[in-house]
């Protein structure tokens, strides 16, 4: 695919030689610093592992008095980073980089205008080919594009529900920016090299942290803040007095199994209930209309996920009206997968003041062990889990899940 500039170059008739911007000064405090571009506006260039990225360099940075600058949006905006500047101009963005050792940040006009001052660039796609947007000034050995493994050909929409951005693993990023600054700064205290103690195995599939509530005691964690809350009756415990207090006091979605609550008791803190699942391995009993209008009326969402796919047909036509989805549940280890690899966690399962890393550390007990185990408690919620290879015994790479 030709360049995009190219193709402008054609239809008006006119060559990109230069690029003129007129800067406009910011004052930033770091002085030897590289620069990452918080993208959030635009869905399908979101990129949601810049905190990995920057766990992953931050030890040859250091070494070297290089510290992490983050601009763009002011959205999600990880705590990794040593200085952030969000939701400057494009003229502030463009001074900033221009100061950057490097710069790493999806396909747009900064990455362009940073190849036109020389700035070593680790651009990626995730809409489009790194042939039609690639900075398209400087020395080619001054940038590497990143595109992900596409499923036949990139979107060429703002959107996508594939998300193939979040395909590129975190461990080539980090890589090709110390690649960059290997190459591209002579006079470094340290060497740097280019490569990191850390192998991507499988990248979550569900991004949104996912919080599962076991209601036997009440406490008001800081986790749960501006957070949906899923309150897990289906597994077994619960006492009263917790379950009101959490839906009191939180927005929640609330999980039973083979069993319904009693509207009486829903209505107490509709207000805060936004969705209600029932998970059936089961036929119910026939369940009255009016259950499900009250539930629309008061603006709670219901649906079955059912387990069992010799009832799946029944309850589709029994509740036709309802959604219900069957769910076909991973219960084994993938072959690539070895049992000495490690994970972080994007669902956190709580009951009390206690949190655990998923649902097999909460039936075990285990609360700090970040070891990928061979359980089918486990493997049935790998979309939660990004899983990789380490060699501790030489680095271990600190890295705090969902910032």
């Amino acid at each position: 695919m030709s360049h995009i500039l190219e193709e402008y170059s054609k239809n008006l008739e006119v060559k990109p030689s230069k690029v003129f911007i007129n800067k406009h000064f910011y004052p930033i405090i770091p002085d030897n610093y590289i620069v990452i571009y918080n993208e959030q506006d635009i869905d399908v260039k979101c990129y949601n592992y810049y905190a990995l990225v920057i766990d992953l360099i931050k030890g040859q940075l250091e070494k070297n008095n290089i510290e992490v600058v983050v601009i763009g949006s002011n959205e999600n905006i990880t705590d990794r980073c040593d200085y952030s500047y969000p939701s400057l101009s494009f003229r502030k963005n463009a001074y900033i980089i221009s100061k950057s050792k490097a710069l790493i940040s999806v396909d747009n006009a900064l990455t362009q205008y940073a190849s036109s001052q020389g700035i070593p660039v680790v651009t990626l796609y995730g809409n489009i080919y790194p042939s039609a947007t690639t900075p398209y000034w400087g020395n080619k050995k001054n940038k590497i594009d990143i595109e992900p493994k596409w499923n036949k050909k990139p979107s060429m929409s703002l959107s996508d529900p594939d998300n193939p951005i979040d395909k590129i693993a975190a461990e080539k990023v980090a890589e090709s920016c110390l690649k960059m600054l290997s190459l591209n700064n002579n006079h470094l205290k340290n060497k740097i090299t280019p490569k990191v103690n850390f192998k991507t195995k499988v990248i979550n599939k569900n991004k949104s942290t996912c919080i599962d509530v076991v209601p036997t005691d009440y406490k008001n964690l800081e986790l749960f803040e501006d957070k949906t809350l899923n309150i897990r009756l289906d597994l077994g415990k619960a006492d009263a007095k917790a379950f009101d207090d959490y839906c009191s006091n939180h927005k929640c979605s609330i999980v039973l199994k083979n069993s319904f609550i009693q509207l009486d008791t829903i209505k107490k803190n509709a207000e805060n209930i936004e969705s209600i699942c029932v998970i059936a391995t089961e036929k119910p009993e026939n369940v009255p209309k009016q259950y499900f209008s009250a539930l629309k009326s008061m603006g709670i969402e219901f649906h079955f996920l059912v387990q069992n796919k010799e009832i799946l047909d029944d309850i589709r036509f029994d509740y036709f009206d309802q959604l219900v989805e069957y769910e076909d549940k991973n219960d084994k280890k993938p072959d690539f997968i070895s049992l000495n690899s490690y994970f972080f966690s994007f669902k956190l399962v709580v009951e009390s003041d206690k949190v655990y890393k998923s649902t097999y550390h909460w039936k075990n007990n285990i609360d700090n062990s970040d070891k990928v185990v061979d359980n089918v408690d486990y493997w049935e919620e790998i979309d939660y889990f990004y899983i990789y290879e380490q060699d501790r015994n030489s680095q271990k790479i600190h890295h705090q899940e969902n910032n």
